[in-house]
């Protein structure tokens, strides 16, 4: 075979290789199409992947060609880009160069559209830092919503993504109607036609309440999570929470601003049916079943229902001593009995009566003497031991959750905030309050009108004392009541009545929670 003919198989083989390797990539890589009917073709092995576990980037949001372009001009450096540019925002803020900064803002979205922490850090920048260095409120509520406008454009390029989504809802609510402005910021919020009509449908509130645009936020990020979309760095416990007091935020915020007809009691009626439906939802718990390992679920609803797990506990402990009758507390009686002198001496003190270090002492002892339910389950002989083992288990696992769903209620404040809804849609509590709020509005404009309001809503209140005793116990409604106390007391001082009278219907709240000497 001559050398030209070698040559010439050659580049043969070559083409025949290039094109079989050509083949096997277009197989791995080609993109999915659409053919003339609009059907979606599949593409190659790899694009089939990216679409069923959603790594593509039409599955993670909008795709931003101006962004594709900025990523292609920087040459592969687009960390070192990324650096500069937070560097240069962070000295457009320190120089207040606010239409600088915000082009830079719009430069780091494009190189960074997946990368969560830019959309935080400056939307939170923005809304909480940049708007405070403004005099006219006006522009500081501009500021604000630029930052929650941030906020949706990162959405757009992620769109499940929960943690946007969730400081959406909290800028919306929080920073708008917790803000000394509130007044303020929350009349312009329901004035914004360009910020609501830019909307979508499903985060729009007819009533342009920035506190029920927030919970819609939150109940998408609920949805998301359900989805499979989990959201990170928080816990169920409390952005399942979110939606709820939402609700309860609106209907306080209404009512505060002078609304006591229907809408307000509706507005109350809605925030009690849903947190009791929070309390219906099975909340991922950081403790696990000691029997399977498995993490643990519990509704905050299960410690007032009849089967909750107290009851549940008590049933399995009458069963296990009724196995044998009096054996606890003959353990008991023998494990008092090697006590010292001081220990049993601090015990049979009555508890009012205890100084510091008996107390510790009979809190030492009580341990010492306590009798476990494996314990006494473990001293049982016979056939019945291993159903006092088992009766043992479930009693102590019942007691765990009891005390677990009691941990996390008090983590959320689950029984005030159930006690508050339960009171506001009470027609006697808005009663109250509006006398109140008319009292406060009269009080420099007309003082015989404001003391006679304040009369009839401290009577009011009294009503609703009674009517629900547990919230005498609650020492926030106390101390609020006690602040109007305190207004009324200092108008009967500009007519020259310093002292409540003598048939003051909230003494016991005053002598409760009042200052000491007032």
């Amino acid at each position: 075979m001559t050398y030209r003919e070698r040559a010439l198989y050659s580049k043969i083989g070559y083409g025949v290789g290039i094109c079989i390797c050509v083949l096997f990539l277009y197989s791995l890589g080609a993109p999915s199409t659409r053919d003339s009917s609009g059907q979606v073709l599949p593409g190659g092995h790899l694009a089939q992947l990216r679409a069923q576990y959603g790594l593509t980037e039409a599955n993670l949001g909008e795709i931003s060609a101006a962004g594709e372009t900025i990523k292609l001009a920087t040459l592969g450096l687009r960390g070192v880009a990324v650096n500069l540019l937070w560097e240069r925002a962070h000295e457009y803020k320190m120089k207040k160069d606010w239409t600088s900064l915000s082009a830079t803002l719009q430069q780091l979205a494009k190189l960074q559209p997946r990368f969560i922490s830019v959309w935080q850090f400056q939307a939170w920048n923005v809304s909480y830092n940049c708007s405070v260095e403004f005099d006219d409120y006006r522009d500081r509520y501009r500021w604000v919503i630029k930052g929650i406008q941030y906020l949706r454009e990162g959405i757009s390029y992620n769109q499940y993504e929960p943690r946007l989504l969730w400081d959406q809802g909290w800028f919306t609510g929080h920073k708008i109607g917790r803000a000394d402005e509130k007044t303020q910021f929350r009349r312009l919020f329901r004035q914004d036609n360009d910020f609501h009509d830019s909307l979508p449908l499903e985060l729009r509130d007819p009533t342009r309440d920035n506190w029920l645009c927030g919970k819609r936020c939150f109940q998408g990020v609920v949805q998301l999570h359900e989805a499979g979309h989990k959201m990170k760095g928080k816990s169920p416990l409390l952005f399942y929470s979110d939606a709820p007091k939402s609700q309860i935020n609106y209907a306080d915020a209404i009512v505060e601003e002078g609304i006591f007809d229907e809408v307000a009691l509706e507005a109350w009626r809605r925030a009690a049916v849903e947190w009791r439906q929070y309390g219906k939802v099975n909340i991922e718990t950081t403790f696990r079943d000691p029997r399977t390992g498995e993490i643990l679920f519990i509704r905050l609803n299960d410690k007032d229902e009849d089967e909750n797990y107290l009851a549940q506990a008590q049933k399995h402990i009458a069963a296990l001593e009724a196995l044998a009758p009096g054996l606890r507390e003959k353990l008991r009686q023998q494990k008092l009995a090697t006590l010292t002198k001081r220990e049993r001496d601090a015990l049979e003190t009555p508890p009012a009566q205890r100084t510091a270090q008996e107390y510790e002492l009979a809190m030492a002892a009580e341990r010492k003497i306590a009798v476990s339910h494996e314990e006494l389950a473990q001293r049982i002989e016979g056939p019945q031991r291993a159903k006092a083992l088992q009766l043992a288990r479930e009693a102590k696992l019942a007691e765990q959750m009891a005390e677990y769903i009691d941990r996390y209620r008090q983590i959320v404040n689950f029984e005030y905030w159930r006690l508050r809804c339960q009171v506001e849609q009470d027609p006697q509590t808005l009663q109250a309050r509006k006398y109140i709020y008319e009292a406060d509005q009269e009080a420099l404009i007309n003082l015989p009108k404001a003391l006679e309001n304040y009369q009839k809503g401290l009577a009011a209140w009294r009503k609703v004392l009674d009517t629900h005793p547990k919230l005498l116990d609650d020492r926030t409604t106390g101390e609020e009541l006690v602040e109007v106390i305190d207004r009324y007391r200092e108008h009967l001082g500009r007519i020259g009545e310093p002292r409540l009278p003598p048939d003051f219907p909230l003494q016991d709240v005053l002598d409760r929670y009042g200052k000491k000497g007032s």
